[in-house]
């Protein structure tokens, strides 16, 4: 058409196409934060009077609750060691509708292990101001000491203040970052897809799969799996080559065994 008709066409764009063209970007990781870090922070908040950001930080991370949900009021006294549950906390996930018990503790021979003994010290400190954990008091106005549920714009500047606050932790940290490092942790313990599932909520493997995170602790694991194959793989080629060069009349059925026979004779 341009050719038929160039008197049409913009000398300055000659392809009217152009601006209907789709750009690609490519989408960065989002950042995770380290258990060392979550409790590090959690710990300093409480320190400086803070109970309750440090707390979401705490759930985000090990029971991976969206921090929107945490922050809203979803997770509630009854959903944690409630009569029916006394051994276990009710995490609801709203954006997939998922249900979730996490164990909080096992008893094996009369010996009690608790999962997450450190996190229910932090969640001890939380005032029951109602029926969500994560509530605050109201400071000003006609409902003054009334209690209500946080804003997420509200709880993330508490969080920032507090960031800048505590020693150790990065400017990075975020609410959203303690999930994502909960994520993580699941992958370096090497959980299957079923078990990462299992605590996370994710409906399929892909979603799943998408918070998977590349760190060394995972790469030296696989990496441990991979070396002690070439080893053994080794180990059974040189047990092939011992076998095959040895005289018809000695024993063959193992290192061991001719080892025997040459001391012998």
């Amino acid at each position: 058409m341009r050719r038929l008709h160039p008197e049409l066409f913009d000398k300055k764009h000659p392809n009217p196409w152009d601006d209907f063209t789709l750009k690609s970007r490519i989408k960065t990781k989002k950042h995770a934060v380290t258990r060392e870090e979550v409790y590090k922070f959690a710990w300093g908040c409480i320190k400086e009077g803070r109970p309750e950001p440090a707390a979401v930080a705490v759930i985000c991370f090990e029971w991976l609750q969206r921090p929107e949900n945490v922050v809203a009021g979803f997770l509630t006294w009854p959903d944690y060691r409630s009569k029916n549950w006394p051994n276990a906390v009710r995490i609801e996930h709203h954006k997939n509708k998922a249900l979730v018990w996490h164990p909080l503790e096992e008893t094996l021979d009369g010996e009690t292990v608790k999962f997450y003994a450190e996190a229910e010290d932090v969640l001890s400190h939380l005032p029951k101001l109602g029926v969500p954990m994560i509530m605050r008091r109201i400071q000003k106005g006609e409902r003054k000491g009334d209690a209500k549920v946080w804003s997420y714009p509200g709880m993330e500047k508490v969080v920032q203040q507090m960031r800048k606050k505590i020693d150790g932790v990065s400017k990075l940290f975020t609410l959203d970052a303690c999930r994502h490092g909960g994520m993580t942790e699941l992958e370096e313990a090497e959980l299957t897809d079923g078990q990462g599932r299992a605590l996370s909520g994710h409906k399929t493997a892909q979603a799943y799969r998408g918070y998977a995170k590349e760190t060394m602790m995972r790469a030296l694991a696989a990496t441990r799996k991979r070396h002690a194959h070439l080893l053994a793989q080794k180990e059974l080629d040189q047990q092939n080559a011992d076998g095959a060069a040895s005289p018809r009349g000695e024993m063959q059925t193992s290192p061991t065994s001719r080892t025997s026979v040459r001391s012998q004779g």
